[in-house]
């Protein structure tokens, strides 16, 4: 009995360090995210202070107001769901030590009725209960049933240890994952302190800038030279996605398995894309095109620049949603275009929104037609979503894909 006492012991404190290792490993890398992204404001900081000395009300500095809001805002949704994942946790301790405080209250209850019960009629009742036996096959079943009834209670006695040790450990995880959480709490109050004061920053910027016509045309003309940016993106993971199908090939052949490998992200489920032509809701409930697909012409700066999507002129703090389903692939920055999300759909269709500002999603999720996926962000044309439609590595005209108004 102690040896399988100590044997369970064993395998219960190495099962606990295996998984508490999982956890550190994933909350080291999640922290290292985190540091990477707050190293890049506080240079940001830094240039914005070099900046107000320097430069002064300039488009330079909007950009870098504007880099600086997307990583806070990258900060505030990687806080919110690590605040959402640890009140999962706590939830489930929570279920598992009052699990563990009525299984504990059971087996205190049966253990202390056989202490008592042994004390009142001591060692000789076991004596006693054999010699009163109506026979010899009688005296051996009662010997058995008397020593599997001690045994028994042995076991009792062994797992009241178990559990209290277990209800220490639970107990524990959760005064930690409660300490952690007023942490993240804490972390997002001075984030969105932040945050309000660099929007406050761009606004009072942005009515500056304005006055001066100048300033709008030279950010109309260095967003189109940024253009090709979003271009690299789609190319990046057109690649990714090649390599990924590769793989599976790869492992499907090493098996020799005629049963289909599942892939981690099976669009062949999603809607169909390419049906959606003409039929496809805006990716804003208002607004109008002011820039349009392909070749635009600037008469003033004498420039002819190339738009792979269109610009649409909305409302202030209009809802951006996702066109159809598919799979967040990347939200990043891009001077001239902010904050941008690219979706891939089914058939190897992409979406791309830019100028988004309070992001909802994060990569990898999965989303339908119509989910929020933020705002639109204000810019110096006024508030202006840019929207495009990729076809692998092919720009379609999104005004021949996107409902009549």
């Amino acid at each position: 009995m102690v040896s399988i006492f100590r044997n369970i012991s064993i395998l219960f404190i190495c099962g606990v360090v295996i998984t508490l290792g999982q956890t550190n490993q994933k909350i080291e890398q999640k922290s290292g995210e985190l540091e990477k992204i707050k190293v890049e404001i506080i240079n940001l900081e830094n240039d914005l202070k070099a900046s107000e000395e320097n430069e002064k009300k300039t488009i330079k500095v909007l950009e870098k107001i504007n880099h600086q809001v997307h990583l806070v805002n990258k900060i505030i949704q990687n806080l919110d769901r690590e605040e959402k994942s640890i009140e999962l946790k706590i939830n489930k301790l929570s279920k598992q030590i009052h699990s563990l405080e009525t299984e504990t209250k059971e087996l205190k209850l049966d253990y202390a009725e056989y202490i008592k019960w042994l004390y009142v009629n001591g060692k000789e009742v076991k004596w006693n209960f054999l010699i009163k036996s109506d026979s010899f096959n009688q005296a051996v079943i009662r010997y058995k049933y008397f020593n599997y009834v001690t045994e028994k209670n042995e076991e009792r006695l062994a797992n009241l240890v178990i559990k209290r040790k277990e209800f220490e450990k639970l107990s524990l995880q959760l005064e930690n994952k409660n300490i952690q959480k007023k942490k993240l709490e804490a972390e997002k109050v001075e984030e969105k302190n932040r945050l309000s004061k660099r929007e406050l920053e761009k606004s009072n910027l942005i009515v500056q800038l304005n006055k001066n016509q100048n300033n709008i045309e030279k950010e109309i003309d260095k967003k189109r030279r940024y253009e090709i940016e979003i271009k690299s993106r789609i190319a990046k993971l057109i690649e990714i996605e090649r390599e990924r199908e590769r793989k599976l090939r790869e492992a499907r052949f090493k098996n020799k398995s005629i049963e289909p490998i599942v892939p981690k992200v099976n669009y062949a489920k999603f809607e169909n894309f390419s049906e959606l032509r003409g039929k496809m809701n805006w990716p804003v409930a208002s607004g109008k095109v002011i820039r349009k697909f392909g070749e635009n012409k600037n008469k003033k700066l004498k420039t002819v620049t190339l738009n792979y999507g269109i610009d649409i002129k909305s409302k202030s703090n209009e809802k951006v949603f996702a066109v159809a389903e598919g799979v967040i692939s990347v939200i990043d920055w891009i001077v001239g275009f902010g904050s941008i999300i690219i979706i891939t759909h089914k058939g190897d269709y992409r979406t791309v929104y830019g100028h988004i500002d309070n992001i909802k999603v994060n990569e990898g999720d999965i989303v339908q037609a119509g989910t929020e996926l933020g705002t639109v962000n204000q810019s110096l044309e006024g508030n202006i979503v840019h929207f495009e439609i990729w076809d692998e590595r092919n720009y379609k005209d999104p005004q021949k894909w996107l409902v009549r108004k």
